[in-house]
């Protein structure tokens, strides 16, 4: 794969967090807000942004990276509760869409929410 410049992740309610690692590791959460949810009224939060280390960044990196290879978990189309992984490089752009529920899912979701809250 060449040089990720962009990592991003929505989950389930299409809250998106983005994940840069050039010289500063950042996460970035840009929560749903009501008048953009499905329901009209799901609020997503408080946008964030902060610094990460290099060993939290390594840690999702290496979460998201074993999600695409394993493909048993990938669906074809995004559908409600499912996750997406969008992955851009300097040359190409590659989406997976992981199914609701899967293993992969649930296990970047959780370290999401962990570097945002810590």
């Amino acid at each position: 794969m060449s040089e990720i410049v962009n990592l991003e992740y929505l989950d389930g309610s299409a809250n998106k967090y983005i994940i840069k690692g050039e010289d500063k590791k950042v996460i970035e959460y840009i929560p749903v807000k009501p008048s953009f949810s499905s329901s009209g009224v799901y609020d997503g939060g408080d946008y964030i942004k902060k610094e990460i280390s290099e060993l939290q960044y390594n840690e999702i990196t290496l979460i998201i990276n074993e999600a695409i290879r394993n493909t048993e978990s990938h669906i074809k189309n995004r559908v409600k509760t499912s996750g997406m992984i969008i992955i851009q490089d300097r040359n190409d752009r590659k989406i997976y869409n992981l199914a609701p529920n899967s293993k992969e899912l649930n296990k970047i979701e959780k370290t999401l929410q962990d570097l945002i809250k810590n």
